[in-house]
């Protein structure tokens, strides 16, 4: 399983979700190895130093339909 998390405006119609966010996080899944969580940046800064989070690993990666290189941060998974 490999899971990529983006924050920003989504639009909804239809109990259904669309817009550049959705398309955002699913190339961040694509980024991410199996096993791996991958957050956007904008994840990143919005979760800041909140409690329950471990971020490892950031790069930065090519997303496909996306202009420019884009900073991804490992999240560790916690039971």
């Amino acid at each position: 399983m490999r899971i990529g998390l983006h924050t920003d405006d989504v639009i909804e119609a239809s109990d259904d979700f669309f817009g550049t966010v959705v398309n955002k996080a699913a190339r961040v899944s694509t980024a991410a190895e199996p096993d791996e969580i991958l957050a956007s940046d904008a994840t990143r800064v919005i979760i800041g130093g909140a409690q329950g989070f471990i971020f490892g690993d950031s790069t930065e990666v090519q997303l496909k339909g996306f202009e420019g290189c884009h900073m991804v941060h490992g999240l560790t998974w916690q039971t």
